[in-house]
């Protein structure tokens, strides 16, 4: 299937769903943030709860404080989270998603720390609904191409049955496959 055939049914659909393969995990924001080099205020996953290395994807959440500073100007008398951060949390959920398809593990070890990454780009970025404060998100998302130097992942965020956002993104890996320090 395309990375366009994929957006278009992510639109109507879960990008993932639990199968024999999908493993229930409690992974929460310490051990997130040994996979992620985001911290507080930009540490925007949660926690997970499921992985499934066979369907190379993922399940995490997200919960949008009503305080949330951001929410006091994105709209003063009717917040809306930011859609570029729902986008961001996305891209979050699935580079926690490619560590741990990287690791072949459902788990994260102490020794764990953040791979070095940059973001190439967002090919699609689709915003069907407003994502509110107090909404729990759900973020799936679905690497769809790994070759050791770039990433592609598909993600959305819900709230509820309702799909907030998609994201088609793609990551440069910093030190991938052959590549030194100095190139």
């Amino acid at each position: 299937m395309s990375h366009e055939e994929i957006i278009k049914r992510a639109r109507r659909r879960p990008l993932f769903q639990p199968g024999p393969s999908t493993r229930p995990v409690d992974i929460g924001r310490a051990q997130i943030e040994q996979m992620l080099p985001h911290r507080d205020p930009m540490l925007l996953v949660d926690r997970i709860s499921q992985v499934d290395l066979e369907q190379r994807a993922m399940r995490a959440h997200r919960r949008i404080l009503p305080e949330d500073p951001v929410l006091r100007g994105h709209f003063p008398g009717h917040p809306v989270y930011p859609g570029c951060l729902l986008v961001e949390a996305i891209g979050q959920a699935s580079l926690c998603l490619h560590h741990l398809l990287e690791a072949g593990r459902t788990h994260v070890l102490g020794e764990d720390r953040p791979a070095p990454v940059r973001l190439l780009r967002i090919s699609q970025g689709l915003f069907l609904a407003e994502a509110l404060p107090g909404d729990e998100l759900v973020l799936l998302c679905r690497r769809l191409e790994a070759d050791g130097f770039t990433a592609v992942c598909a993600g959305q965020a819900l709230r509820g049955e309702t799909i907030c956002a998609v994201a088609l993104m793609e990551v440069y890996l910093v030190g991938g496959e052959g590549e030194t320090e100095s190139t």
